[in-house]
């Protein structure tokens, strides 16, 4: 007997992927689950495409020393081979500037993301965030630790 696996379970499977990609630092992964056309969203009004958002990743990734980073599925919505959720996700990241400098932020985003289905595979269409909130959380001197 062949299982099928459910839409959110799928999802589920993506949502690892990016997982990995993020804390692995992995900008080809983390940039395949994104439509080539995405529409994201920003707090701030703003609609970046998929390049600035994946110019904006790779900044960070570059400067980015530790991070841990889970969500919480608020909200699910699945219409064929169309899903919209609603994530609350929680990182902490610590950012070194000269290798000297450590700053750790949490940044604590509520959003929906909207998904298709390309080539049989779930991809990120559109971000519309409705809330984000930064948290500075101190300072740290020294040498880069790994």
């Amino acid at each position: 007997m062949i299982e099928t696996k459910t839409i959110e379970e799928e999802l589920d499977e993506r949502h690892a992927i990016a997982r990995a990609a993020f804390l692995n630092r992995d900008v080809a992964a983390y940039r395949a689950l994104f439509s080539p056309a995405l529409a994201y969203h920003q707090i701030n009004g703003r609609v970046i495409d998929r390049r600035k958002l994946m110019r904006d990743v790779a900044s960070q990734f570059r400067r980015r020393l530790d991070a841990k980073w889970h969500y919480t599925r608020e909200h699910l919505k699945i219409d064929l081979d169309e899903a919209a959720e609603t994530l609350v996700q929680v990182v902490t990241v610590e950012m070194s500037v000269f290798g000297l400098i450590h700053r750790t932020w949490q940044l604590n985003r509520r959003a929906v993301y909207f998904w298709t289905k390309l080539g049989g595979v779930w991809t990120i269409g559109r971000v519309q965030v409705l809330s984000e909130e930064g948290k500075h959380l101190g300072w740290r001197f020294g040498v880069m630790r790994r």
